[in-house]
């Protein structure tokens, strides 16, 4: 899985790059980074008027239109295999389906931020995968509220597990459409990881985190 819609400038932050001919030379960059002639999966990154990777309050309707263009055209080509979309409102969603499937979304979504409840819902309702982005919080916030949830914090403690993976395994089973993508840094942790399938959350715990405070 790749994405497209964003540059890094010389500090290392992140740059809006929505047009369509540098959605383009995004995914040509990207096949020549991986060595290879066809990606699997590209989401298109939408980013608001203020440059930020987040659902902006409403479409800017004839730019996501040639941005759709660009994506579609790149999978008739063969050049990605499916389109994705990341960052995105229930509006964007709707415009896409209309034209083009949608093989994933990758949106911010947490305990305690699921402001993309609304999209979540809608894919599952047409079979797409969502892939939750900062599933353990932010981790530009000093203090992480989800990892100190006292739920998340007792039911580690009670299980043997840690925070994290509690977490992880809350996100995981708030819908059987949700694919994770923690980040990984050596194996032990790629196994940790992988073993919040296997975590089940009491029934007292479990409503105590889907009743968790959820962020603006």
């Amino acid at each position: 899985m790749s994405k497209v819609g964003a540059r890094r400038d010389d500090t290392g932050a992140w740059l809006p790059a929505q047009e369509p001919d540098a959605l383009r030379a995004s995914l040509e960059e990207n096949l020549r980074t991986l060595g290879t002639d066809r990606l699997a999966a590209v989401n298109l990154r939408v980013h608001g008027p203020d440059g930020a990777p987040n659902a902006p309050a409403t479409v800017d309707r004839e730019l996501f239109d040639r941005q759709l263009t660009t994506m579609i055209k790149a999978r008739d080509e063969g050049l990605i295999a499916g389109i994705g979309l990341s960052s995105i409102g229930p509006e964007h969603l709707q415009i896409a389906l209309d034209r083009t499937e949608i093989v994933c979304v990758q949106n911010a979504y947490n305990l305690l931020d699921r402001t993309s409840q609304p999209v979540l819902d809608a894919c599952l309702a047409h079979g797409i995968a969502f892939v939750p982005f900062f599933p353990l919080g932010s981790a530009f916030t000093p203090d992480n509220p989800v990892l100190g949830h006292p739920a998340v914090q007792r039911e580690a403690s009670r299980l043997g597990r840690t925070p994290a993976q509690i977490a992880l395994a809350w996100t995981l089973s708030v819908a059987p459409n949700v694919l994770l993508i923690p980040g990984t840094s050596s194996v032990p942790h790629l196994e940790e990881n992988t073993a919040v399938a296997d975590i089940e959350l009491d029934d007292d715990t479990r409503r105590e985190l889907d009743d968790a405070v959820v962020s603006d």
